[in-house]
């Protein structure tokens, strides 16, 4: 590829067959809106356990293949089974398979073009698609091209790339894996056009860090560009912590740490008498001060903990092309800080149409009411999508719980 500019990656469906609760049936998510253009902000509703967690994660998994020429690569990377590349049984073992489309509007050499890139993995064929874009189909979405990418196995465990014969992927696959590691000017200040998916998953606390470990300046793990990042329960380790983060921040001394400090502060404790002030020097951490008192990162509730962990990881790896993926939000937040949440998800949305897509999975009435599918709003364009269960799931679910509760019993006596 020539001078490649990416100006558009957006979702538009999600295929998944055969995995956690999608077994009866092919389940098809529509991320497009009423005229076919992508939305920014998209609900996942249901009840527990419908399967809201496993398409957020089925997403973050899709594009971390991005980068890597063969499932072994992927699996090494990460320091897995080359039998087991994506640390998922349904896809790695099982039946399952799943397909991501995605709309790609970019300019190559001063012309502008759109195409549909699938990510696919699990056991499929490497002709087969969950989803088939024909030239009408293309057309709905203002594309001309389709081009598919992925890993997939056959029921022997025989592991194939898919795509890679084709230019187009072959070209973008690599510009990604160049662009690994290259800077993000971060904290809503990113010039990066690379594309990115962020997911937090539902546990975001903050924990302190092991009083045994040294704290040296040194770069979190995957710092700057990756086009996946992952955030779950922190463990307890220095580089891993937001405290590390800031200190790294303060260290380059580029600007970045200023605006981190202005995104939180802003976005999070804004009409509060709560703030991050610095870093002190023994130990290095974040200096938060509450009403005249210094406290630690760790010491704030846990709402605050939950918002300030999602906003400084997202100032810090966003692009210019970010989905931002958000398993149940409103967890462990007050009532207030709960619309507070809800109300700053929109902002970004709006302010940084259409940069990026925030896809949120919740069974939260309030977060429903907060984003009102239902009103158009300047900028936004939502949509959502509810997990329903057939009856022949709900009878095998029924099942489980009740064998589940019996031995239950049974341990208890």
């Amino acid at each position: 590829m020539g001078n490649f500019l990416i100006h558009e990656f957006t979702p538009l469906w999600l295929s998944i067959d055969r995995i956690g609760p999608f077994q009866s049936r092919l389940e098809e998510i529509d991320f497009t809106d009423s005229n076919d253009e992508s939305c920014n902000i998209y609900l996942f509703l249901s009840k527990n356990g419908r399967g809201k967690t496993t398409a957020l994660e089925l997403m973050a998994i899709l594009m971390g293949m991005l980068g890597y020429d063969k499932p072994q690569e992927l699996a090494a990377a990460h320091g897995r089974s080359p039998k087991a590349p994506f640390d998922s049984e349904h896809l790695d073992r099982g039946l399952g398979r799943a397909q991501w489309d995605v709309r790609v509007r970019y300019s190559e050499d001063g012309s502008e073009r759109v195409v549909v890139l699938s990510l696919i993995a699990g056991q499929i064929g490497a002709e087969t698609s969950l989803r088939f874009w024909d030239e009408d189909a293309l057309l709905t979405v203002g594309a001309r091209e389709w081009h598919r990418f992925g890993f997939c196995h056959n029921e022997a465990g025989s592991w194939a790339a898919i795509g890679l014969q084709d230019q187009w992927i072959a070209n973008f696959n690599a510009i990604i894996a160049t662009a690994a590691g290259e800077k993000i000017g971060g904290f809503e200040d990113s010039t990066l056009v690379w594309p990115t998916v962020i997911y937090f998953s539902a546990y975001r606390n903050v924990i302190p860090v092991s009083p045994d470990q040294q704290r040296a300046i040194v770069a979190p793990h995957d710092w700057n560009y990756c086009p996946v990042h992952a955030f779950r329960t922190e463990g307890g380790d220095w580089r891993d912590s937001l405290d590390n983060l800031l200190v790294w921040l303060m260290w380059l001394d580029d600007g970045r740490f200023e605006r981190a400090i202005s995104l939180v502060n802003d976005r999070v404790f804004g009409e509060t008498s709560t703030f991050i002030k610095g870093i002190t020097k023994e130990p290095p951490e974040a200096q938060v001060i509450r009403d005249g008192n210094i406290h630690r990162l760790d010491a704030l509730s846990s709402g605050e903990k939950s918002l300030v962990q999602l906003f400084l990881r997202l100032g810090a790896h966003m692009t210019r092309n970010t989905i931002l993926l958000i398993d149940e939000p409103e967890a462990h937040l007050h009532e207030n800080w709960k619309f507070r949440l809800f109300n700053q998800l929109k902002n970004l949305a709006k302010d940084y149409f259409p940069r990026i897509t925030i896809i949120v999975a919740t069974h939260s009435q309030e977060m429903m009411t907060a984003l009102a599918l239902e009103l158009t709003e300047p900028n936004l364009r939502k949509g959502g999508y509810l997990f329903e269960t057939s009856e022949e799931e709900e009878k095998v679910r029924n099942i489980q719980q009740e064998a589940m509760q019996r031995y239950g019993k049974l341990e208890e006596q």
